[in-house]
């Protein structure tokens, strides 16, 4: 929770319709306490294991579809049921580990 002075900060901060900032460091702080926020809501709603587990492609995939993700709703509104549907398309769906596998043998052989 922000403080009252920090709420205005950030409001000063904010980019305007160009996209300029009249405090970037302030609105930049800002950022990436939300993405780390952000990021231990999905360690929690996925679990170590399945992170580590994700190969680079799928990693590029998930920060993508969670940028949309976040982009549409604020990270208190995200469910778990949500970021685990995420976790599921891009793994079972756009890039399976499988399939991956697959792609690089037939590489490796031409």
């Amino acid at each position: 929770m922000l403080t009252e002075q920090q709420l205005n900060d950030l409001i000063e901060a904010w980019p305007d319709e160009n996209g300029v900032s009249k405090n970037p460091e302030t609105y930049e702080a800002w950022k990436q306490t939300e993405k780390a926020i952000a990021l231990r809501v999905i360690v929690q709603a996925l679990g170590r294991e399945r992170i580590d587990n994700l190969t680079d492609k799928q990693t590029r995939l998930l920060e993508r579809a969670y940028g949309r993700l976040f982009e549409r709703k604020h990270i208190s509104e995200v469910t778990y049921l949500e970021i685990l549907g995420q976790y599921e398309i891009v793994t079972e769906h756009m890039s399976p580990s499988w399939q991956e596998a697959a792609v690089r043998r037939h590489k490796t052989r031409n």
